[in-house]
């Protein structure tokens, strides 16, 4: 497989998190909160080659002290990544005790393996 090196991006509900409501003008909306929405890694991307083989075709990722699927992705025919709502899953969250606290937890829903485990920054919550 070839290895595909990227930067693991945390997308937040509040994207003008940073600009304030008179910098950023009337029609741009103002923060939600202090939530993240989402998390793009290697297992929910398309890689430039293209090579699927080694990827999971879907993925969850969940909150780690419930296991309330708050992202999910599954792969198109030709092998692109997209985007599913979580309810749009047929797949049922084992939580594990050992899975560390205020983390997202990336599993492949084909072989119920853990793939990756995200720390929550402190002060954040998973947006619902």
């Amino acid at each position: 497989m070839t290895a595909v090196v990227g930067a693991m991006v945390l997308t937040s509900c509040a994207t003008q998190a940073n600009v304030s409501p008179e910098a950023a003008g009337e029609n741009v909306s103002t923060p939600m909160g202090n939530c993240v929405g989402g998390f793009e890694t290697i297992w929910n991307s398309t890689p430039v080659d293209g090579n699927v083989s080694e990827l999971p075709q879907e993925i969850v990722t969940v909150v780690s002290e419930t296991g309330r699927i708050f992202d999910a992705m599954r792969r198109t025919s030709d092998g692109t990544a997209e985007a599913v709502a979580p309810e749009d899953i047929n797949y049922k969250v084992n939580v594990d005790p050992s899975w560390p606290k205020n983390n997202a937890i990336v599993i492949d829903t084909a072989t119920d393996k853990v793939l990756d485990t995200i720390n929550i920054p402190d002060g954040r919550t998973i947006c619902d």
